[in-house]
């Protein structure tokens, strides 16, 4: 019986070896995740750019000033009521983009549990930011359509949208406030480096050594 032997280049056989062992080489989920959040957030952030700038051209055409017939409202106000709507749509569509964007820009693999916290509650925090600034956006493009209406009762427009933006507003604070500790952990990390075994196995041996003393 015979055998036969197969040469292979040296440079192919170095190929197929990085192949399998170059981490590099290999596909990432997370990073297409990656890049696919980014595209579509930054899709959404130019459509809205170009929503205003061809809105603010509008407003600059002969006789938008004029009052449309039967009705209270001037032409332009009309034009930003319907941007106004088409851009809060576009910022309810970016908020969790954006927040998901926030917490893989965050995120590290295998990193302590106060890092995934903070990562966690900076994404919420930019999502309700978003919706935010989407009731923001409302109030005050859709004034010019509806407080004329409204006559007397302009202040009930903007009640409304005090309560509608004191919603996301809480979010944000209650977000905030449980952020303060894992992120002072961070930065005690990032500053005096990570805690060791013997400084946290000190740390709770302080409160019994007290009690024992007492």
């Amino acid at each position: 019986m015979t055998v036969s032997t197969v040469y292979v280049p040296g440079p192919l056989l170095a190929r197929c070896v990085m192949s399998d062992t170059d981490p590099s080489t290999t596909a990432d989920p997370s990073r297409t995740l990656d890049r696919d959040t980014v595209r579509s957030a930054s899709r959404i952030a130019l459509a809205a750019g170009a929503l205003v700038a061809v809105l603010y051209l509008f407003t600059l055409l002969p006789g938008m000033r004029r009052i449309v017939p039967f009705t209270p409202v001037t032409f332009a106000a009309a034009a930003t009521a319907v941007a106004t709507v088409a851009a809060v749509a576009l910022l309810a569509v970016a908020a969790p983009k954006f927040a998901s964007l926030t917490r893989l820009t965050l995120h590290r693999s295998g990193a302590a549990e106060h890092v995934e916290t903070v990562a966690e509650n900076a994404g919420a925090m930019v999502y309700w930011l978003v919706v935010l600034a989407a009731v923001l956006v409302a109030h005050r493009g859709l004034a010019g359509v509806v407080t004329p209406l409204l006559d007397g009762l302009a202040w009930t427009y903007d009640a409304a949208f005090l309560i509608a933006a004191l919603v996301p507003l809480v979010f944000v604070v209650a977000r905030l406030t449980v952020t303060i500790d894992p992120l002072s952990v961070l930065v005690a990390d990032r500053v005096a480096g990570p805690e060791t075994d013997g400084e946290s196995a000190g740390a709770e041996a302080t409160p019994v050594d007290d009690e024992a003393d007492e």
